[in-house]
């Protein structure tokens, strides 16, 4: 495209400055870097999640208490781990796609800007339930399910914004009709999906990995230890066993010749798509298996790999 067509198409003409370093490597970078964002980032948004439901049914068990002060305790440090983590992948996106990055941002500019207060909101949330749960009296519930709310509407509106800039061709037309940043991209058939795809893959990942202390915690009660491993890990089989069909719906949604790269015109993208599948489902069958078993470690392990 000439730089006249791609002003016309909405995307701003390339930067005359060379990228700081060879692409492949900032791209290596962004995986990398996005990778140990998810880590932390499926804590906080599952986890919170997970400690909210727990609190509201924590009566029923006695051992669910130690769930609650496990997830309440880390989730500070968690979420301070998750914006650190987020600004790499983050800077590395912007370098490699800021010519469609920066004006999706800007098409939904108000809703972008919202990050911010939501996070603050979130983040006095869990330092309040982490330092003063015994102070909050009936505004632990509120609390708790207000900082899961805020982590939950950033995921989307991130979702919206990675999902605009993969859509140039619809800019000019959004800013023509209003050009106040008020556009989310509701109508893509792919957001959807993506979004409730990578919740649910929160709520796996946290399920396991509280599976997973309950099996290397030698010092913990062992009604305390069984109860986090069932718990981790009937949060890990139900969202997964959901996420397999989210998953197909995503990439049925996606366009048809990236889904076609999946379907086997690319050996790469279609290779790491099965792959992923398969790991999923062995990982699934592992920790469906230890629910059943009186010593579940082993299989929880397992799956963990």
């Amino acid at each position: 495209m000439t730089e006249g067509s791609m002003l016309l198409a909405g995307i701003a003409p390339p930067d005359p400055l060379p990228l700081p370093a060879p692409g492949w490597l900032l791209w290596a970078l962004l995986m990398l870097t996005f990778f140990l964002h998810m880590l932390a980032m499926n804590w906080v948004l599952g986890g919170s999640i997970i400690s909210a439901v727990t609190r509201i049914s924590r009566n029923a068990c006695a051992e669910s208490d130690w769930l609650i002060r496990l997830i309440t305790r880390s989730m500070p440090a968690a979420v301070a781990a998750t914006i650190t983590l987020g600004v790499a992948p983050l800077l590395f996106a912007q370098v490699l796609y800021g010519r469609v990055l920066f004006t999706s941002s800007i098409l939904m500019g108000w809703f972008w800007l919202s990050v911010i207060p939501l996070l603050i909101v979130a983040y006095y949330a869990v330092y309040a339930l982490s330092f003063r749960a015994d102070r909050l009296g009936g505004l632990e519930v509120p609390l708790s399910w207000l900082s899961a709310l805020c982590f939950l509407v950033i995921g989307f509106l991130y979702s919206n914004n990675m999902t605009l800039m993969l859509r140039p061709d619809t800019f000019v037309a959004r800013y023509l009709a209003d050009g106040g940043g008020v556009h989310l991209n509701l109508d893509d058939p792919t957001l959807a999906p993506r979004y409730l795809h990578m919740l649910l893959g929160a709520l796996a990942t946290s399920g396991l990995a509280i599976a997973l202390v309950g099996t290397t915690r030698r010092m913990l009660d062992e009604k305390v230890a069984c109860y986090l491993m069932r718990c981790g890990s009937l949060w890990f089989v139900i969202p997964t066993a959901i996420n397999m069909l989210f998953g197909v719906w995503w990439l049925m949604a996606l366009p048809r010749e990236t889904m076609l790269r999946f379907m086997g015109r690319s050996g790469v993208a279609s290779a790491a798509l099965g792959i992923g599948m398969l790991a999923g489902l062995g990982a699934l069958v592992m920790v469906a298996m230890a629910l059943v078993r009186s010593d579940p470690r082993g299989l929880i392990r397992g799956g963990g790999w």
